[in-house]
C-alpha cells in the first residue's frame, strides 16, 4: 500500500520520520531516527537516543543502525534505545521495522540524551492504522457454470453468464483492476460438465437484488475451440475466483 511520509516534528538534535498512513493492522512499516549530533558543544550532543511507541498498540520487530558503534535493544517491544558502545557521539541514522496489531494513531517518540544524562532533544511522528477492508462474502458461480474443480464444456464463441453473491448489494465498483480475467490451460481429459442453454443479456456486469445476484457476462471467442481456459474473476477484496472451461 502506498504510504505518504509524515512530516518529522524534531529539533536540529533528532529527527523521527514514519509513514502518515493509513496502514493497515499487522503491516509492517518503517520508521527513522536520525541523530545528526551536529552541535559544536559537547553537551549539545547524544551518545543514546530513548525510542517508543505510544497510542495504538504496536511492536518494534527490528532496528538496524547505520554504523557498528551503535547498538539498539528492543526487548520491551514498544520501546527501547540506541546507544554508542564507546560513548561517541557520531552521527547515526537508526532504521526500525514497526508492526502495528491495534488500528488507531501509532506514535513514536524519541528522546536524545547527552552524556550528563540530560534530554536535549525529542520528536515524534504518527502514523494512522486501520482494519483491512473485509472479504466480500463470495458465493457462486451458480447454474448454468459449474465451480471448479469441475470443467465446463462450451461451444466456443458463446456468450457465458458468469453468477455469484456477495451477500447483498455492494455495488458494481467490486471487480479488481484488470479484471475479469482469462488464460489457456492444459485440456488433461478431465471428464466435462456441458453449460446448460439460458438467456443470456450482453450487459457486462449488473446486479439483481430479488435474486441478490452478480451476473458477469463472458463473451469467449470462436478460435479457443479445441482449447482449455480458465476464468478469473477478481475482486476488489483481493480475492480470486476461478471456473474451468473446455471449448469445442
Amino acid at each position: 500500500m502506498l504510504t505518504v511520509a509524515a512530516p518529522a516534528q524534531a529539533d536540529s538534535v533528532v529527527q523521527v520520520t514514519a509513514p502518515a498512513g493509513p496502514v493497515e493492522v499487522n503491516e509492517p512499516y518503517t520508521v527513522t531516527v536520525d541523530l545528526p549530533n551536529s552541535s559544536p558543544d559537547y553537551l549539545g550532543k547524544a551518545p543514546i537516543v530513548n525510542i517508543k511507541l505510544t497510542g495504538a498498540a504496536a511492536t518494534v520487530t527490528s532496528a538496524q543502525t547505520s554504523g557498528d558503534l551503535w547498538s539498539c535493544d528492543f526487548a520491551a517491544g514498544s520501546s527501547g534505545s540506541c546507544w554508542n558502545l564507546v560513548g561517541f557521539t557520531d552521527p547515526a541514522s537508526f532504521t526500525l521495522t514497526v508492526v502495528p496489531t491495534g488500528s488507531g494513531t501509532v506514535t513514536a517518540q524519541a528522546e536524545a540524551v547527552n552524556h550528563a544524562n540530560t534530554t536535549i532533544g525529542t520528536a515524534s511522528a504518527d502514523t494512522q492504522v486501520g482494519h483491512p477492508a473485509p472479504a466480500f462474502p463470495f458465493s457462486g458461480f451458480f447454474a448454468p457454470v459449474h465451480n471448479a474443480p469441475a470443467v465446463n464444456s462450451v461451444n466456443a464463441g458463446r456468450s457465458i453468464p458468469l453468477k455469484f453473491s456477495l451477500d447483498g448489494d455492494k455495488g458494481l465498483d467490486i471487480l479488481a483492476a484488470g479484471s475479469p480475467s482469462s488464460r489457456q490451460t492444459a485440456c488433461d481429459g478431465t471428464a466435462a460438465d456441458p453449460v446448460e442453454t439460458g438467456t443470456v443479456s450482453t450487459s457486462g456486469l449488473t446486479y439483481d437484488a430479488a435474486a441478490d445476484t452478480y451476473t458477469y457476462v463472458w463473451k469467449t471467442d470462436r478460435a479457443w475451440a479445441g482449447t482449455c481456459r480458465t476464468f478469473h474473476l477478481g475482486l476488489s477484496d483481493g480475492s480470486d475466483h476461478v471456473a474451468h472451461f473446455q471449448f469445442r
